[in-house]
């Protein structure tokens, strides 16, 4: 990698530990549900894509918005063995 590609790593790395505690931080205090958010990322996922955005790009953005909703459902919510549904922990 090179340097840029070094600090670039490093910026996404703290940006993301940076959200991960807020996140935390919000759902604690009750300001944030956790239910609602998952539901927000995954029809962020699941809704048509303009046209004229490059394909590969959204395909991308995708693969991130629900390694977030995954990250967040396996961190606050509970998944029943009777029902595919996320509860709160």
């Amino acid at each position: 990698m090179t340097d840029l590609e070094n600090r670039l790593q490093a910026q996404i790395t703290a940006q993301n530990l940076m959200i991960e505690a807020l996140l935390e931080a919000v759902i604690r205090a009750g300001q944030l549900d956790p239910s609602a958010l998952v539901g927000k990322l995954e029809q962020f996922v699941s809704a048509p894509k303009a046209s004229v955005t490059n394909p590969g790009e959204i395909a991308a953005v995708m693969g991130e918005v629900d390694a977030w909703a995954d990250m967040i459902s396996g961190r606050y919510l509970v998944v029943k063995d009777s029902s595919p549904e996320r509860n709160p922990r």
